[in-house]
């Protein structure tokens, strides 16, 4: 575990383990020239074990037994062990005081954000090490374990690529928008709510006459959660599942929320002014081209994950920029190769990703992620 490989290598490094009353709670201290250096870890498995003001408390404690018994300059350095790191992030970006950094146990990586010490006694390039080590192992374990499952997962196309090595794929937001999208299926084919399949897309669709003409604005959002088939809604939620899952956890709930909402909002923006000058004359409802479905929206969650694996250095944990690449193409080709898809909301959904995810993505200034595909 990476628990006694961390303390085995701070032990060979001359630290002294100290154990605390508390469950999950323990030191280690080191005498440098006249420095003292004591390293706090603390377990916080599913990130809710404390909440901000015990967590500060606990390091007060610390630094005050320390210092009373210490002449010299204190260096504080807490790590927290945990397999949700979103969920402890703001033990290290609200508190400025000593340094913070995160273990993530999921996938084996050291956290460090930007207004934190990018070093503390040469420790950092030792905790890397042995995460990488354990890296190895799990994936050495994984491999004896269950060699025609990885064997196989190594042989399936590139959307896999977005599932973690856990395959994990439900976060809260993203979930909820595919349940609300399968729920809007279900209500406009199969119930007579709202006057029936015909007339929920003669008043939700998204059409540019009625948006402009009739200022029916609602329409760009109502016509992101219709659908016009199984194969449809089947396809489009596949895609949002993995994607939408790995963007949410890089770029957090409530921006994943906004660059979804947004991209579609855009997408659909961009279809409504495309379609205008490709009629280029006024149209009757008659004749008026009608669109639906959550692909613009899910083209920009596409477009922010691959803004986002690049500035990560060509890879976020299971995903690079290849698969990305690939996956961009092959879609984009499918829409080509279909005269019924609405390709310009394609391609402004997924430009309006890229755009917000430039905006809005912060990556951390040191995020070491060992999993290798």
């Amino acid at each position: 575990m990476v628990e006694d490989r961390l303390s085995s290598s701070l032990t060979n490094r001359g630290y002294r383990r100290i154990d605390s009353n508390s469950q999950g709670i323990y030191l280690f201290c080191h005498t440098e020239e006249q420095d003292l250096v004591v390293v706090s870890v603390m377990e916080a498995r599913n990130g809710t074990e404390f909440t901000q003001a015990q967590y500060k408390h606990i390091l007060e404690q610390i630094k005050t037994t320390f210092l009373n018994s210490h002449p010299y300059r204190t260096q504080l350095l807490s790590l927290v062990l945990t397999q949700f790191p979103d969920r402890v992030k703001h033990f290290c970006t609200e508190i400025e005081e000593n340094a913070h950094w995160i273990m993530d146990t999921s996938y084996n990586r050291l956290i460090i954000y930007e207004n934190q010490p990018t070093d503390v006694a040469g420790l950092r390039e030792t905790i890397e090490q042995l995460l990488e080590e354990e890296q190895k192992q799990r994936l050495l374990d994984n491999s004896s374990a269950t060699y025609n499952q990885y064997n196989q997962v190594q042989k399936t196309d590139t959307i896999q690529g977005f599932a973690s090595s856990q395959f994990k794929v439900f976060t809260l937001m993203n979930t909820i928008i595919i349940g609300i999208n399968i729920i809007a299926f279900l209500v406009m084919h199969y119930t007579g709510a709202f006057g029936g399949e015909d007339q929920m897309l003669s008043k939700g669709a998204l059409s540019w006459y009625f948006v402009k003409e009739e200022k029916e604005y609602y329409r760009i959002i109502t016509s992101m959660f219709m659908h016009a088939d199984w194969s449809h809604l089947i396809n489009n939620m596949i895609v949002l599942l993995f994607v939408g899952y790995n963007l949410e956890r890089a770029a957090g709930k409530f921006r994943y929320l906004f660059i979804y909402f947004a991209s579609g909002i855009l997408a659909g923006i961009t279809s409504i002014g495309y379609n205008m000058w490709k009629d280029n004359a006024e149209l009757s409802y008659g004749h008026s081209v009608f669109s639906i479905g959550a692909s613009g929206a899910i083209f920009g969650v596409v477009g922010a994950m691959l803004l986002i694996v690049i500035v990560n250095r060509g890879r976020l944990e299971d995903i690079s920029t290849r698969q990305m690449v690939l996956f961009v193409v092959f879609t984009l080709y499918g829409g080509l190769a279909n005269a019924r898809i609405d390709q310009a909301a394609h391609v402004g959904g997924f430009l309006a990703g890229l755009l917000l995810a430039a905006i809005l993505y912060r990556r951390p200034k040191s995020t070491r992620a060992t999993i290798e595909v």
